[in-house]
């Protein structure tokens, strides 16, 4: 595809820039994403330039959307948008803390302020981004959080597997436990 003349067009939709490119990544696990925003263009934008990205991304055009998805399916990241008509983006990620514990948040605002960011923090949001955002920004801070989820996931695991290790006295009773600790990771 080298050569056709819009392989490096710049453009700017909703106040994302962004270059056209053909960019896949070769990682046979998917990133599982819920983009929750009320601006239906542009969360069909990003939507679209994220699975080009070779991430599956679930869209969400409010709060009650989002809960509702995250209700059905697991995610690895969450991007959520701050100010939403029927359930502002704090609610969300508190809701989505309960019901997903290692989903990484990306809050996502055109309205920010310090109360806001305060409060993302206080639920440990992975990064407060403002719009507009640059999308290899926001590509690289997806994959970002998507990377210390895992890392959260697997010093988890490792504590619950060396914790049972050390009270576990029979090797069958030990290797039970630990196909079922397995299982309840590989579920996440």
């Amino acid at each position: 595809m080298a050569g056709r003349e819009d392989d490096h067009l710049s453009e700017s939709i909703c106040g994302f820039s962004w270059k056209k490119e053909l960019v896949m990544t070769d990682d046979p696990k998917k990133l599982r994403l819920l983009l929750v925003d009320d601006e239906e263009d542009l969360v069909t934008f990003l939507a679209h330039r994220l699975r080009k990205r070779n991430i599956d991304v679930t869209m969400a055009l409010s709060g009650h959307e989002a809960l509702s998805a995250a209700n059905e399916l697991k995610f690895d990241v969450a991007i959520v948008d701050l100010k939403m008509p029927d359930i502002d983006g704090i609610a969300v990620i508190q809701e989505l803390r309960v019901s997903q514990p290692f989903i990484e948040i990306l809050m996502l605002t055109g309205h920010g302020s310090h109360e806001s960011a305060w409060e993302a923090g206080r639920l440990q949001a992975f990064r407060y981004l403002m719009k507009p955002l640059d999308f290899e920004e926001l590509h690289k801070n997806i994959l970002a959080a998507w990377e210390h989820r895992n890392q959260q996931m697997k010093s988890e695991f490792e504590s619950k597997l060396e914790a049972l290790m050390l009270s576990t006295t029979s090797p069958r009773e030990l290797i039970q436990q630990s196909d079922e600790l397995r299982q309840e990771y590989e579920q996440e």
